[in-house]
């Protein structure tokens, strides 16, 4: 008789045991966030880890500034870097995906990243029980929101960039015939795109289109060509790290027609600024030039933080991170409300003022009326 309730009794342990274990798994598919603090994953930094520093003091910086003003009964934010064994985009999408302490992510940066990620996000393996937002500061192709309802961006398009460089080309300096270099990746290619439509629209002619890979930036043909044939004014779409060998090339060729780049020297290396000036490029954010109040005091607020200027990476970074924070004070850790929440930024909900101007989505989760201007490195 013991034997058989002692029996039940184990029986009924494990019953209970794998009740518990069912429990677990539904809460951990729900999508919403477990214990005291929520947490903020970033994905960047996977490569290059030195040019996004300023993304993880942005991003820092606004889930501090949120805590000081946390309404009552609503839970801390905090900062989570990407695994370190995490070795890809989709890695690092999963790894936060199935953290169900993380309740949203910035990130990432590149546009073929966050294409390659955004089915993870978006859980599509578990019908979205676990998808998780995620707001890239730079990702600029048409691409990056399509893939999933769960990615938005904070930056303006690479279509709209592109259109800004053309017009400047032909409007402010009076080019009409231009070379284009593009990263061969789908931010590079819509810049080639957009830029090319654009330009012929104002009677300029696009007479080189030049492909390059992140890993291969060997520019000295292309230069001799530009060279050699006369053409006054080139593009590229690509990184600092590209733009300065395609520079270097250029003088080498013997010339340098007036260049436009995508991105700008990079904030505190001296020896990119040197090489880069007088290259022109899309300016996303000032230090020098905020454009709105937020943005000065974010200016103010990073200088004293880091003792560095605040660039692009900080300032889009700290607006990501500043849209997820406000939605999770607003929603608390639910993780389809917080998607809702940024969903309705600038529709049914205020627009946000944010550090790099305001933010208001539309319905492709891009942000409307983001300001686009043209700098000169040295100025």
């Amino acid at each position: 008789m013991q034997a058989r309730r002692r029996a039940w009794r184990t029986v009924s342990a494990l019953l209970l045991l794998s009740q518990l274990v069912a429990c677990s798994d539904r809460m951990s598919l729900s999508g919403r966030s477990s214990g005291d603090t929520l947490w903020v994953g970033v994905a960047v930094g996977l490569t290059s880890p030195e040019r996004y520093v300023n993304v993880f003091e942005g991003v820092q910086l606004a889930l501090d500034q949120l805590n000081q003003q946390r309404p009552s009964g609503s839970a801390p934010l905090a900062m989570r870097r990407p695994p370190s064994d995490a070795k890809s985009a989709v890695a690092v999408a999963a790894a936060f995906r199935d953290d169900p302490s993380v309740i949203g992510v910035v990130g990432h940066t590149e546009s073929a990243a966050t294409i390659s990620a955004a089915a993870v996000y978006a859980d599509r393996e578990n019908g979205g029980k676990r998808a998780i937002v995620a707001v890239s500061p730079t990702a600029g192709a048409p691409g990056v929101t399509k893939a999933s309802e769960w990615v938005f961006r904070v930056c303006p398009t690479s279509s709209e960039q592109a259109r800004a460089l053309a017009r400047y080309f032909a409007d402010s300096l009076s080019i009409k015939r231009a070379a284009v270099l593009y990263r061969n990746e789908p931010s590079g290619i819509d810049i080639l795109h957009a830029f090319t439509d654009e330009f012929k629209s104002r009677g300029g002619v696009v007479s080189e289109r030049d492909p390059f890979t992140e890993d291969i930036t060997e520019f000295d043909a292309y230069a001799r060509r530009i060279v050699k044939t006369g053409t006054t004014g080139a593009v590229i779409a690509g990184n600092t790290t590209e733009e300065r060998p395609f520079l270097r090339a250029l003088r080498k060729a013997g010339t340098v027609p007036a260049v436009l780049g995508t991105n700008p020297p990079e904030s505190g290396d001296s020896a990119s600024q040197s090489e880069l000036r007088g290259m022109r490029f899309v300016q996303l954010f000032s230090a020098a030039h905020p454009s709105t109040p937020e943005g000065s005091k974010f200016v103010a607020a990073f200088k004293q933080r880091t003792g560095r200027e605040a660039d692009r990476w900080g300032a889009l970074g700290y607006d990501a991170a500043m849209l997820i924070g406000l939605a999770a004070q607003s929603q608390g850790g639910d993780r389809q409300k917080i998607r809702d929440w940024i969903a309705a930024v600038g529709r049914t909900r205020p627009a946000y003022a944010g550090a790099t101007g305001s933010i208001a989505f539309d319905e492709h989760r891009d942000p409307v009326t983001k300001q686009v201007r043209v700098a000169e490195a040295g100025q």
